[in-house]
């Protein structure tokens, strides 16, 4: 009588998905909503997270928003006047992939609870040393400033990368899909805000904002100090939210040094398809300031009302992608089946491409657009950034679904290094772009 053959044993038995073959099943709807409900939602807990989320960009929107007032202080120095902006890109960006790769090739499981509260008091220090930068009685020479400005922006950086990978490890570890777009959301709305606030400034007073005299400094100066007092407020704001969230926080929040429960070869194969799509969101997405900074409007400017002048037109540019940014994060609470199609959302991220040749055919340094002001901004503009809150906030929310519960707090760090790496990538091919 032959011998019945035991079945072949599966690899990795001991790491397995919540939710096997999601592509497969016919009652996934019930198995993610079933993995949610192991804890329940708090709408107190999703305002912290977006509260946190906000912190996470706000100060360096308010770097980026002070560009005309450091304009005015390196005038003195021609070349520091050219290249400044540029300085500050390159820093940052790779001072957050620096981050990133150091915190990826940690032996150990590190505190995120530690490195996001040191994140949020950087923020709180670095817009508290900017604002005092702005009184008169503390100028400084150009030189100096500059050095000063970009060890602000490194310090930044250092915070952005610990709070990219450490808030969407924090948030993981809830066991919600919610928490995690609502950091992206908070971060869509410090993208919004500041070019919202220029555009008001614009209408409200055109004289004032486009015809400043350069010597009177006293506007220039007291705006950019609000600017940074805003960042300190913001910054505080956070810190609370964060005390108040650790409070709450599932056990195994507790600092830890332990070995590492999976190693990243594993982890990046069990995340792989909404890495990717994570990744080549904002890769494809960081591209896109090379395209604003040069599409002006068809309506020429000598007959443009205020709206369209360039002053305008391009603040007004950037508020609409931000809308459909912050939009797209909401509608991604709301898309429970991309969590299921893994794959699908990588494809949907990938046909963002489609976006650049959209760019190509409208006004570029005056060249002509194929269909008008409006094409740009709602067709393109809005709809680009409608894209990207949704496919990359639906990317980062599927980790309690896809991962078991103790390994969570990774997942949720790796797939903040994806979010990091595709925004250095973006940022590189973009600046490469611009001297193209």
């Amino acid at each position: 009588m032959p011998k019945k053959m035991k079945p072949p044993a599966r690899a990795d038995q001991s790491y397995s998905p919540l939710i096997s073959a999601p592509e497969r099943h016919s009652n996934d709807r019930r198995d993610v909503e079933a993995v949610c409900m192991e804890n329940l939602f708090s709408l107190l807990n999703y305002f912290c997270f977006f509260v946190i989320g906000l912190s996470m960009m706000w100060t360096w929107s308010m770097i980026l928003q002070a560009v005309p007032f450091f304009h005015r202080r390196f005038r003195e120095n021609p070349w520091i006047l050219q290249y400044f902006q540029a300085f500050y890109l390159v820093f940052f960006a790779f001072t957050m992939l620096s981050i990133t790769l150091v915190l990826g090739s940690q032996k150990s499981r590190p505190s995120y609870t530690s490195y996001l509260g040191s994140a949020l008091i950087a923020y709180v220090v670095v817009a508290t040393l900017l604002m005092l930068s702005t009184l008169t009685n503390l100028n400084m020479g150009a030189n100096i400033y500059f050095v000063f400005t970009l060890a602000m922006v490194v310090i930044t950086a250092v915070a952005n990368g610990l709070s990219q990978n450490a808030a969407f490890a924090f948030a993981a570890g809830f066991g919600r899909t919610e928490y995690a777009p609502a950091i992206m959301t908070g971060e869509a709305l410090a993208g919004l805000l500041p070019s919202s606030i220029e555009i008001a400034s614009a209408l409200a007073f055109p004289s004032a904002y486009f015809e400043l005299d350069e010597n009177n400094t006293g506007q220039t100066d007291y705006l950019t100090l609000n600017y940074f007092l805003s960042a300190v407020v913001v910054g505080l704001a956070s810190l609370c939210a964060f005390k108040f969230l650790v409070g709450r926080a599932p056990t195994h929040f507790q600092p830890k040094t332990t070995k590492r429960t999976s190693n990243r070869t594993r982890m990046a194969s069990k995340l792989k398809w909404p890495a990717l799509a994570n990744f080549m969101c904002l890769c494809i997405s960081s591209v896109s300031p090379v395209f604003i900074s040069k599409i002006v409007s068809v309506v020429p400017v000598e007959r443009a009302s205020i709206i369209f002048r360039p002053e305008a037109f391009i603040p007004l540019a950037i508020v609409l992608w931000n809308i459909g940014d912050l939009l797209g994060s909401v509608m991604a609470v709301h898309s429970l089946f991309l969590i299921r199609y893994p794959r699908l959302l990588f494809v949907l991220s990938l046909s963002r491409l489609v976006f650049i040749p959209l760019y190509l055919m409208c006004n570029i340094d005056g060249r002509g657009s194929v269909a008008g002001d409006w094409f740009y901004l709602i067709i393109v503009q809005f709809l680009f950034g409608l894209t990207h809150g949704w496919l990359s906030g639906a990317s980062m929310m599927g980790v309690p679904v896809w991962i078991n519960e103790e390994d969570r707090e990774e997942a949720g760090a790796f797939m903040g290094m994806t979010l990091v790496a595709g925004l250095v990538a973006g940022s590189m091919l973009g600046l490469a772009a611009a001297q193209a």
